[in-house]
């Protein structure tokens, strides 16, 4: 199936099965896992955020990238869309992931549309926004206490940011410096 012949969310998350997750450099040097020592090095320097239809074509994307696609194919289908970062946010660096996610509404339901995390990969449905969004934010928590102590302070670092379609080719640190200037802390309380 070509994307341009996708009518469905469901058929765009099995299109995106050919997709894998990591990223290739402008060299053509493929990074594959983020919990590799060589992916997290060089994330933040060889690392640029694709267009949809670079990410079709390199098939490799991580998070950031396949969201793009994601709210490329959303939007040009009418859909009400959302788009989120969450992150720990510290006033250094830290080895807490950060992810992004899009959610849509159809028929007064949310939905999580999520194929990046392999683990959670699906469309998830819930009866209000905040639902979902409380629902990534424990699936985050869980992921990041398999690598990292969590504990009341640290969780008052948790926030949810829903942001604007940003430019093509940011560097990773371009990419979210964009979303703490721009975009809205939306974080529930949980």
């Amino acid at each position: 199936m070509k994307y341009e012949e996708i009518k469905s969310p469901k058929e765009l998350l099995s299109f995106m099965d050919m997709i894998e997750y990591g990223f290739v450099d402008e060299d053509g040097k493929k990074y594959g896992s983020w919990n590799e020592e060589e992916f997290e090095k060089n994330v933040l320097t060889k690392w640029r955020l694709s267009s949809p239809t670079e990410l079709i074509n390199k098939g490799y994307g991580h998070c950031f990238d396949q969201v793009e696609l994601e709210r490329d194919w959303f939007t040009k289908n009418k859909y009400n869309t959302k788009t989120y970062y969450i992150m720990f946010l510290f006033d250094k660096p830290n080895n807490y992931s950060t992810h992004t996610f899009l959610i849509y509404e159809d028929n007064n339901k949310w939905y999580i549309f999520e194929h990046s995390d392999y683990f959670d990969r699906g469309i998830h449905e819930f009866n209000t926004l905040n639902d979902a969004l409380i629902y990534k934010m424990n699936k985050h928590i869980v992921y990041n206490k398999k690598y990292n102590k969590i504990d009341k302070e640290i969780l008052k670092k948790l926030h949810i940011f829903e942001y604007n379609k940003p430019n093509s080719n940011l560097t990773f640190n371009e990419f979210v410096d964009n979303i703490l200037d721009n975009g809205t802390d939306v974080t529930p309380k949980i």
